[in-house]
């Protein structure tokens, strides 16, 4: 499968070695495999494909139907099998540049700009010239391949060169080595880890479902009322109320602005005090919902159900904490694109236009009766707090395979003694 002259062309393999953090270099590294592993040559047991962007000026080459892969997707999606893409292009698009329809199972690294962010393919995709696509033959696993690139994002950050702009150039990926076992136990390997991330799937799945139910209910409780009440989000909530000042000592789990997407936010680890960034003030009471008061057309936005008294968020992000309204509903509100014109058109500065608090303030909503309120209420937090249940798995089961990675892949822990762990928690 493998070839020594990849499609890419270009130049050599470089003959320097950069080693990795556990099975991941390139050149062969002087550390000793485990015993029933062996450093091999990526180029031995997968194909290397590059990728390419059609030309823009040609509108027929765009909006096809083809998934492609751009930076955007992998930063969105990494670690995940992704099955669509932000962009698509035509077969006019692939047929008139250097981009190539790559197969189901390719692995994608990324690998200028955002340098090391990994997705496979779910199904047949191709990508821009900013990844390294590798196509796995019978002795590489697909998800192994996938499974090692994530654990060494960092040692692949350490391959790229430039000062501006990081890349990972061909050379160095032409030299990429791996430690890998048989394909048998490759194949066992992912089995457990893979346990952890279906789980982790469905879980995902679940809060896109919920998000679209209970806008779904949202929108019918709107276009349902005969005479709602115009207000303004400062009649039935506070922004902002509570804040905190820095403290000499003890941890806090601080959440900023490039934390909080559409709808969610990444749980962050704890850190002392002593490293928290000034920004770190702003206290959300669970059923608050926080909204990055910098650049709204991102629609960065979450709804705050952790209990967990050591968050703390960033003072570029808005609170509104629910009074006279019930969190799910002053949640949806501030979802509806209504809402987003409404900051977009009262955002301040060019480069980075921001919301002020009191425009926050002065966004207007309208209220269905108290009875429909709550009738809606109960229904989507019980929804919402399900959604939420299923995050919260999704961190333990996310830091259990991240814990099991490195010891599976390494050879220090038996597969058996890994399934058993994992048996105990899906």
């Amino acid at each position: 499968m493998g070839r020594e002259t990849t499609s890419t062309g270009g130049r050599a393999a470089t003959t320097g070695i950069i080693p990795g953090k556990w099975a991941l270099s390139v050149g062969k590294p002087s550390t000793p495999a485990p015993s029933g592993f062996e450093w091999t040559p990526l180029s031995d047991v997968a194909r290397l494909e590059s990728g390419h962007t059609p030309s823009r000026r040609h509108e027929e080459y765009w909006d096809g139907g083809i998934p492609w892969i751009g930076i955007k997707d992998a930063t969105g999606n990494h670690g995940k099998v992704i099955t669509s893409t932000l962009q698509t292009v035509t077969q006019a698009g692939l047929d008139n540049s250097s981009a190539r329809l790559l197969p189901i199972g390719t692995v994608c690294l990324s690998r200028t700009a955002s340098v090391g962010y990994v997705v496979t393919m779910g199904v047949p995709m191709a990508t821009s010239q900013d990844f390294i696509n590798w196509v796995c033959g019978p002795e590489m696993s697909p998800r192994y391949l996938h499974y090692i690139l994530v654990m060494e994002q960092e040692s692949v950050r350490r391959f790229a060169h430039g000062t501006t702009h990081q890349t990972v150039y061909y050379p160095e990926a032409k030299a990429f080595h791996v430690c890998i076992p048989s394909r048998r136990e490759q194949d066992r390997i992912v089995s457990v880890l893979g346990a952890l991330d279906d789980k982790i799937a469905v879980n995902d799945r679940i809060a896109v479902t919920t998000d679209q139910l209970v806008s779904a209910i949202f929108s019918a409780l709107i276009a349902g009322c005969s005479a709602p009440e115009e207000a303004r989000i400062g009649d039935v909530a506070s922004v902002n109320s509570r804040s905190l000042k820095p403290k000499q000592e003890g941890t806090l789990r601080y959440i900023d602005i490039s934390s909080v997407g559409v709808g969610s936010y990444e749980w962050p680890d704890q850190i002392d005090w002593s490293d928290a960034p000034g920004r770190a003030r702003r206290l959300a009471p669970p059923g608050s919902t926080v909204w990055s008061t910098v650049r709204p057309n991102r629609r960065s936005h979450a709804l705050v159900l952790d209990t967990d008294e050591d968050l703390v968020f960033s003072t570029g992000l808005a609170v509104l904490t629910p009074g006279s309204v019930g969190s799910a509903f002053l949640y949806e509100s501030t979802r509806t694109q209504e809402f987003q014109a409404y900051l977009e058109g009262v955002a301040e500065g060019s480069a980075y236009p921001a919301v002020r608090a009191e425009r926050f303030k002065e966004a207007p909503l309208l209220l269905p009766t108290p009875e429909e309120r709550e009738e809606f209420e109960e229904t989507a937090m019980a929804l919402r707090q399900r959604a939420h249940q299923a995050v919260v798995e999704s961190r333990t089961l996310a830091t259990l395979r991240d814990t099991l990675l490195p010891q599976l892949m390494s050879g220090r822990l038996r597969v058996r003694d890994a399934e058993k762990i994992v048996e105990d928690r899906v």
